[in-house]
């Protein structure tokens, strides 16, 4: 259905699960309004399939020599490689906090974006997360 929808030119609401793409997106609060992927740029969130057949919703990070995307969700610092520009099926133009619309041309989501993108920072601020997160496995 979602392909159908986006192939029409359509815009297509996913509510994701998971934790990936934190603090961004929560499981059961946030969705995204997906279209086509045309015009897939770095920053951009996307939604691919791998080749396990696992749908993913992850950032854009860069694009490879080869002019392959490579991918990372918010809350992880590991890059994900492999996937192929046709295994691109739609990318998001918006973001719903419940049913607040915030278009990922607004300034707030740019700078969140700009910041956040940054995988050093990122790094620093998932690192005391992570120490807390196995303390309490202990």
């Amino acid at each position: 259905m979602l392909c159908e929808v986006i192939e029409s030119g359509g815009e297509f609401r996913l509510w994701p699960r998971g934790t990936s793409m934190r603090p961004l997106l929560r499981e059961g609060r946030d969705s995204v309004a997906l279209v086509s992927p045309r015009g897939c740029r770095k920053r951009d969130i996307c939604l691919y399939r791998r080749a396990d057949g696992a749908f993913v919703l992850h950032r854009l990070m860069k694009f490879d020599k080869d002019g392959n995307p490579v991918f990372c969700g918010d809350n992880q610092t590991k890059l994900e490689v492999g996937v192929k520009v046709e295994d691109i099926l739609a990318r998001a133009v918006a973001v719903y906090r419940g049913e607040k619309r915030v278009p990922v041309t607004a300034f707030r989501y740019r700078l969140y974006t700009l910041l956040y993108g940054i995988l050093p920072l990122r790094w620093l601020w998932l690192l005391p997360r992570r120490i807390l997160a196995r303390l309490r496995r202990k």
